[in-house]
């Protein structure tokens, strides 16, 4: 038995749900933007395993640390918000029933597992002893506290609604009373509004504007560690979608005779085609305006919903 636990835990991290599944349906989706951005703008596009190539050949090539930069923080920040997101992949439940990581309160370890990509580009941007890298970090903290606020809300309200903070026990109630899309539609569009920033896509791309600093946090990456930074951007092409997935499209659940990891992954891709939409249709924020969206309406919607859960009305 004990061998059979470790070869399922082995399988759990490596294969599934953990970094091969992970990082080829991250890939997947983050290639569906660029090929979605690219159809809008009357181009082409990149073959689907563009983003494979870039991590692979990122990862072969020689690293280059500045002088100037704090070597222990500029190294580890990217492992650090690709180890989060990896981590993350085995609470999140992509299947009906158990999943690796099952515990009680599960919700309030995934929603800080989910913080650290940010906490890494503000790591890396501060570390880099670049002036562009300071201001990238400078603005990736302040979009974080803006978007992580309205999403922690939300999902305090989902948790609060179905009387856990437990994702399976969340996932079961609405199998019994409808996705929280229906009954927390306030707290939904919060949450998608926050996706947005999360993935850093138009019109909160504010951290990495090319034509003003360049690459932001990561101007002054090169090789393998850029190469984690990109393998991390692709995972959470998929964790970040989860996440709302799990919370307010019911998960897993499913119809006959579509599997519960098919389901998932369908709302997870129509949530990459919406996010992918707003980016094009939309102009890049100054960091300024990048406020009012997310504190003038999705932290308010996220409170209303709340106090409708806490008055009873969303249960």
């Amino acid at each position: 038995m004990t061998w059979v636990r470790l070869l399922v835990a082995l399988f759990n991290v490596f294969v599934f749900p953990g970094i091969l599944f992970s990082t080829f349906f991250g890939c997947l989706f983050l290639w569906v933007y660029r090929k979605i951005r690219a159809r809008l703008q009357a181009r082409i596009g990149p073959p689907w395993y563009q983003v494979f190539a870039d991590v692979l050949k990122l990862l072969s090539k020689e690293t280059v640390i500045p002088r100037r930069a704090w070597k222990l923080g500029f190294v580890t920040a990217p492992i650090i918000g690709l180890v989060g997101l990896l981590c993350s992949s085995q609470i999140i439940p992509f299947t009906l029933g158990a999943y690796p990581l099952m515990f009680s309160g599960d919700l309030i370890v995934l929603m800080y597992l989910m913080t650290l990509p940010a906490v890494a580009l503000v790591i890396a941007g501060a570390s880099s002893g670049n002036p562009y890298g300071a201001v990238g970090a400078g603005r990736e903290a302040a979009l974080a506290l803006w978007y992580e606020l309205p999403l922690v809300i939300s999902a305090v309200s989902v948790a609060l609604a179905s009387g856990s903070f437990r994702l399976s026990d969340i996932t079961a109630y609405q199998a019994s009373h409808g996705a929280f899309l229906i009954r927390l539609p306030c707290a939904t569009i919060a949450a998608i509004i926050c996706l947005q920033a999360k993935l850093g896509r138009r019109p909160f791309d504010i951290p990495h504007a090319e034509a003003e600093i360049i690459a932001g946090p990561l101007t002054d990456y090169s090789g393998a560690l850029r190469g984690l930074f990109e393998a991390s951007t692709a995972v959470e092409w998929l964790m970040a979608p989860a996440f709302v997935t799990a919370l307010f499209l019911g998960g897993p659940l499913t119809v006959w005779p579509i599997p519960g990891v098919v389901s998932f992954l369908l709302k997870c891709f129509g949530l990459v085609v919406l996010v992918s939409f707003v980016d094009v249709l939309n102009a890049r924020f100054r960091i300024d305006q990048a406020l009012k969206p997310l504190w003038g309406v999705a932290l308010p919607l996220s409170v209303f919903s709340l106090i409708r859960v806490l008055m009873g009305l969303g249960v």
